[in-house]
């Protein structure tokens, strides 16, 4: 609310804080609802609304026509528990409210094959791809792991050059057992920002770390804090983040992907992973029901058990442009 007051377009400022009032109500009233009921729908809304807010607060006018941009089909298998989610990628661009907050984000989108304007994506990819109980996603699908915890994340500089770059750590075995080759850490950063492993002596607690740093330097004139906030921009697509109540509010971590898997950035993905449920329990309840009863029945209830909150942190930092959480007092 305290940001989108700043929106000099009264149309705009307007809009945004009717979205907002109708994003906090779909929330509230999901807390307050079942899983296997409304909860999935309502929390839908609720982040639909919120995302068209931000929206309208980067762009800086309101919006007109807005429609979905996500169509959830599925599995025509009896017995299946996975189905897909079209994406409308360039047929209607200009009214999706995916692709606008994708935009919004500063986040990629996928491309197309040849002759398509829309993009298929399973729902086993972007579930995978939720921090929240991947554990037991992966326990239920009988597929390894996919997230290796990143031990710290620095911002380093050379005050003679003027240039800052970034450092990631992180522990060697998390990577080899779960088969993951070391080049890992630098291979899977890499989008926005080139990565690449550098030698590191350094050991915690017996364990060996191995560290990664962008080959790409940003210049700066005065202080190095001038960039952080571009270096931050261009890395963030691929670390996924925790937000915790305790210093230093935020956990980090990289992303293993399987091959020719669709990756999308964090937000997108909850954003998406809540669509695909919330329309299943519009249209088909009982469809729902029965995946609630299914193997990945655990990883649903979690995901609508502790996700929704971290999603209002993490877009509260997006409005805010910092990290926001919850203070630590005892």
């Amino acid at each position: 609310r305290h940001r989108i007051q700043k929106l000099t377009d009264e149309a705009a400022k307007r809009q945004a804080a009717a979205f907002m009032l109708q994003a906090r109500d779909f929330f509230l009233s999901a807390q307050g609802s079942e899983i296997s009921a409304a909860k999935p729908l309502l929390l839908y809304y609720s982040f639909l609304n919120l995302a068209k807010c931000f929206v309208v607060y980067k762009r800086g006018s309101a919006l007109a026509t807005v429609r979905h941009g996500l169509s959830e089909k599925l599995p025509s298998t009896a017995g299946a528990i996975h189905g897909n989610v079209s994406i409308d990628i360039s047929q209607n661009p200009a009214v999706s409210a995916f692709v606008m907050f994708a935009q919004a984000l500063g986040a990629q989108l996928p491309t197309p094959a040849p002759n398509s304007t829309h993009v298929q994506m399973r729902s086993q990819d972007f579930l995978a791809q939720i921090l929240i109980a991947h554990r037991v996603f992966c326990q239920a699908e009988n597929i390894k792991e996919r997230f290796i915890s990143l031990d710290n994340v620095d911002y380093v500089h050379d005050p003679e050059a003027k240039e800052a770059w970034l450092r990631v750590r992180a522990y060697a075995d998390d990577f080899t057992r779960h088969g993951y080759p070391l080049t890992g850490l630098s291979r899977y950063l890499n989008e926005q920002l080139t990565w690449r492993n550098v030698n590191c002596d350094l050991e915690h607690s017996g364990r060996r770390i191995i560290e990664a740093e962008t080959t790409t330097t940003v210049a700066y004139t005065h202080r190095p804090s001038q960039v952080i906030g571009q270096l931050s921009d261009q890395c963030r697509s691929r670390m996924w983040r925790s937000a915790t109540a305790y210093p230093p509010y935020r956990k980090y971590y990289v992303y293993q992907p399987a091959q020719s898997q669709i990756l999308l950035d964090q937000l997108l993905s909850i954003y998406i992973s809540t669509f695909y449920f919330g329309s299943i329990t519009r249209y088909k309840p009982e469809q729902f029901d029965f995946i609630l009863n299914s193997s990945i029945g655990p990883f649903v209830f979690e995901f609508f058990s502790n996700q929704p909150s971290q999603f209002l942190y993490l877009m509260a930092s997006e409005f805010m442009e910092q990290e926001v959480a919850k203070a630590a007092i005892a």
